[in-house]
């Protein structure tokens, strides 16, 4: 039993070593150049007559951008490959469970953003899984796990930030390897 616990302790330990983040992608075992890697990542912008969340919404995903370490980020425009833009469209706050007094105990909230990535100096879009997601949460003041609104926001922005770092990350790799390492010979694709 001890030998099976230090086994999965040394197990765990290396694979959070070798893990993707901070690891430069490759295609065909070859790793992609690091100016292909860049990216600017334009603060979004808010069409909705809600929350400011555009801003914990920018912040949020440059962090897992960084986390996640596929493309470097940069400050400066001039310096990046590609850029991200994006735009909240729509916000709303409804509540779905009353109690008997009619107030509100339940709430959902509920944000759609429109973003593409956009290759400098050619203007081109690259072609996302969708250019909009709809992201939903729901909180309670007093029921369950109770939180306010603010953390729900907070907590509904992170995995938004996450889904769309994950698919524009998918949507990047592929743009890069078939427009610039297509004729790449290589063992296997990771």
């Amino acid at each position: 039993m001890r030998y099976l616990f230090i086994f999965l302790v040394q197990l765990l330990y290396c694979s959070y070593l070798i893990k993707e983040p901070g690891r430069p992608p490759k295609v065909n075992n070859v790793l992609i150049d690091d100016s292909f890697r860049k990216i600017y990542i334009q603060n979004f912008q808010n069409d909705s007559y809600g929350e400011p969340v555009h801003i914990i919404l920018t912040s949020q995903l440059k962090s897992e951008i960084d986390r996640r370490g596929r493309f470097i980020q940069t400050r400066n425009k001039a310096e990046a490959k590609f850029r991200l833009y994006g735009t909240v469209t729509h916000y709303q706050k409804v509540g779905n469970l009353m109690d008997n007094y009619g107030q509100h105990i339940s709430s959902e909230i509920s944000v759609i953003v429109k973003y593409e990535i956009q290759e400098v100096g050619t203007d081109e879009k690259i072609s996302l899984e969708r250019d909009e997601i709809l992201q939903r949460a729901y909180f309670s003041t007093q029921l369950g796990y109770k939180e306010s609104e603010e953390q729900a926001i907070t907590r509904m922005l992170k995995n938004l930030s996450y889904r769309i770092s994950e698919e524009s990350e998918n949507a990047w790799y592929y743009y890069v390897k078939n427009k610039y390492y297509k004729n790449i010979a290589g063992s296997k694709t990771e």
